[in-house]
């Protein structure tokens, strides 16, 4: 008989109906935490050892499913269903051989089992999935995530923010299953090698899922997958970009220096279409809640990203608009088209939490039977708490602190969070009502969601609104700032404020805290009007409007940014908040690898062969043009020479810069070259070059010619010729 635990637990028939409950919801990882408890009193029950696997590979942790199909296998040796799904696992995993010989185990055991027919009938197809993902360059749409600043993130932390949740998520569902005559693979930028490596498929799936499992970076499972990573990167040989593959980045790279350059080298090689993700242009629009070198660098790369992606994907209509309006105000010649992927992710059926499960117990959470508010999102000023901080005072002071819930905030404290976090610790009332923690994995967060009382954000801009999203997803209202992209995460079913409107805030938490009627009616409304998407659909549609793109710009490519006649061109950082043509310039007009980043002053080559690369309109560039270069060369350059000519024509003599650079210092260079073909090559010859930087602990660099701005004019065009010299000998006070 069934009988109950001692302590007053489930019976083991209840453990297994609730497991497959989950299991029917798609809660995979509540599923696989209940299936293993249920074998743990039952474990010689193969059959639910078959379904623990099913919950592990949709999981994404393919190599524990395979060891739950065998231990079932084990168990029943004479079952052709469990040696069958060791097939299908081994198939996955790409071991066709072992594969192969679960499948005739399988069919020998009971030729005319049904179960066993159906994969023998499967097989071929299962087999050509396999085929898809390892076919030579070429004969598939090569999608590649750029997963570059993941890697950096995890290299410290373990449990994800926004954008690598985004990251994660929608890399792991495409790799576990791209859609139809796509190969794809997951990458990260090396800048010792200055080249992409890869991320084996299973690899990543073993980062996904533990990222999403515990906090602990300690973690001897983490440590390890965090080394492979890392000797990944170090020792892996360059990823082979297949022709036409597109690079997709989901995350971040403006903090990966001269990231455009080995774009272009990729775009120009292999014919790589570069497809970036924008979550927001934030350090544009709200530069005052963004630290001065992050916005300096999201301008250069928002600048650059403008003139070089053949398209973009934006996680809402927002962010779309803003992209494309400051896209615009840089290149007003080029459009930049922008695809809406919205972030509507149901978290509740990729993570769910059994009604049993709950979080850890730590101090910085609440008690399992304790009423709570919950807030997630990095501590900021952007996320403003300081406002809901202020708020929770309030209504203390106003109701007792017994009768104020808790407020729950999960993220740890970022950038200018200075205000917020000197309230809360000079507020022992605060302190006794809120709670902050980190480091909540995943599955924790999904417990709390779905005990919280309602959630509350509070940004003064946002991108799209993940909180918000999953808060809908587990059937708590969320209480939302009126503006900007909340309003699309929220829909019809949020309950606004007026942003920085306290009084306003006030009282809309009064009530949601002290009318359960009209929470549970709007909870209703909820389960009855929000429909939300797997991770796996978002990947799909990710993947379907990058391919669209790609078969788009192979009928009409985008124009190329075309260099005006007579105008300086600085090749340096520039600096400020805004995104900017000058910017997007400075990038562009470097061709090749043979340069250092661009730094404030200038750029340097590296010693070889550097080139500029200027497409001109031919009209505009009839007859004999004159090219000039700001130049600076430090003591001792050597043997330093440069060329220009059209694309279309023959390049002339290498002509040799004199004593002006081998003595040092800041100089200009003028050559006389045709735009014949569209297009003007200068070519700078910089030889050995000349070691600086050498330090005891470091080698140096070899450094060639260092440029600081390029001119193309009329060769009659006196006034253009005249203002870029007195540029290079006296200081124009208001110059760019």
């Amino acid at each position: 008989m069934d009988q109950p635990g001692g302590d007053g637990s489930t019976t083991p028939g209840e453990a297994l109906r609730q497991a497959d409950s989950l299991r029917d919801e798609r809660m995979w990882d509540a599923a696989v935490l209940a299936y293993r408890g249920y074998l743990e009193r039952r474990p010689e029950d193969w059959r639910a050892r078959v379904q623990l696997g099913h919950c592990l590979k949709e999981s994404g942790d393919l190599a524990a499913a395979l060891a739950a199909y065998r231990e079932a296998a084990t168990a029943a040796p004479n079952s052709a269903d469990a040696h069958l799904h060791v097939g299908h696992a081994l198939t996955m995993l790409g071991e066709g051989e072992g594969a192969w010989r679960a499948y005739a185990r399988a069919l020998e055991l009971e030729p005319d089992n049904a179960d066993a027919a159906r994969g023998a009938r499967s097989l071929s197809s299962l087999a050509s999935a396999v085929a898809v993902r390892a076919r030579a360059p070429g004969q598939a749409q090569q999608i590649v995530f750029d997963s570059s600043d993941l890697v950096a993130y995890v290299m410290h932390n373990r449990t994800p923010t926004g954008i690598q949740r985004v990251q994660l998520n929608v890399t792991a569902r495409a790799l576990l299953d791209p859609i139809e005559g796509a190969a794809t693979s997951a990458v990260a930028f090396d800048e010792v090698s200055g080249f992409w490596r890869e991320i084996g498929r299973d690899l990543f799936l073993r980062l996904w899922r533990l990222s999403r499992t515990g906090g602990e970076v300690d973690a001897p499972a983490w440590i390890e997958v965090v080394s492979e990573l890392r000797a990944t990167l170090r020792d892996g040989p360059d990823f082979a970009f297949a022709p036409g593959a597109s690079l997709v980045n989901l995350g971040t790279s403006w903090w990966i220096r001269d990231y455009f350059l080995r774009v272009r080298h990729i775009m120009r090689r292999y014919g790589v279409r570069y497809v970036p993700l924008v979550y927001d242009c934030i350090p544009l629009m709200t530069p005052e809640h963004c630290q001065p070198l992050l916005v300096e660098e999201f301008a250069q790369w928002f600048s650059s990203m403008a003139a070089q992606a053949d398209s973009a994907l934006a996680i809402s209509e927002w962010s779309a608009a803003d992209a494309r309006r400051i896209a615009a105000e840089v290149l007003p010649e080029r459009t930049l088209p922008v695809t809406v992927v919205r972030l509507d992710a149901d978290l509740r059926r990729e993570l769910g939490a059994a009604a049993s499960e709950g979080w850890p117990p730590r101090p910085d959470l609440p008690e399992p039977n304790e009423s709570f508010v919950l807030c997630v999102g990095t501590i900021e000023s952007r996320k403003n708490h300081l406002m809901l901080f202020h708020a929770w005072l309030a209504l203390i002071r106003r109701h007792g602190a017994a009768r104020v819930p808790r407020l729950v905030c999960i993220g740890k404290p970022g950038w200018l969070a200075d205000g917020a976090m000197t309230l809360w610790r000079n507020s022992e009332a605060l302190r006794e009502r809120v709670s902050i923690a980190h480091g909540v994995p995943d599955v924790a967060l999904a417990a709390l969601y779905s005990r919280a009382m309602f959630t509350v954000t509070n940004s003064f801009y946002e991108g799209w609104g993940l909180p918000v999203t999953e808060s809908l997803s587990f059937g708590r209202v969320p209480l939302v700032a009126r503006n900007t992209s909340l309003t699309e995460a929220g829909g019809e079913v949020a309950v606004y404020f007026e942003p920085e409107n306290l009084p306003d805030l006030v009282a809309k938490l009064e009530g949601l805290i002290f009318n359960a009627d009209e929470r549970e009616r709007r909870e209703a409304a909820i389960r009855d009007t929000v429909t939300l998407r797997s991770w796996g659909d978002i990947a799909d549609q990710v993947m379907r409007e990058v391919a669209a793109r790609a078969a788009e710009a192979r009928d009409a490519p985008r124009a190329a940014v075309l260099v005006e006649p007579a105008v300086v061109y600085p090749l340096r950082l520039t600096g400020g908040s805004d995104a900017a043509r000058s910017k997007a310039m400075a990038d562009l007009l470097r061709d090749g690898l043979a340069w250092y980043p661009l730094e404030a002053w200038g750029c340097w080559t590296r010693a070889g062969l550097a080139k500029l690369r200027l497409p001109v309109d031919p009209a505009a560039t009839e007859g004999r043009l004159r090219l000039y270069l700001g130049c600076v060369a430090t003591a001792g350059a050597k043997g330093i020479r440069l060329r220009a000519f059209g694309i279309d024509s023959a390049p002339g003599p290498f002509l040799q810069i004199g004593a002006g650079a081998e003595a040092g210092g800041a100089f200009a260079c003028v050559l006389e070259c045709d735009a014949v073909g569209g297009e003007v090559i200068v070519e700078i010859d910089s030889g050995a070059g000349v070691l600086i930087d050498v330090t005891e602990n470091d080698v140096g660099r070899a450094i060639g010619l260092g440029v600081t701005s390029v001119m193309l004019c009329r060769a009659d065009d006196l006034l253009a010729r005249l203002e870029f010299l007195e540029r290079q000998a006296y200081r124009v006070l208001g110059a760019a």
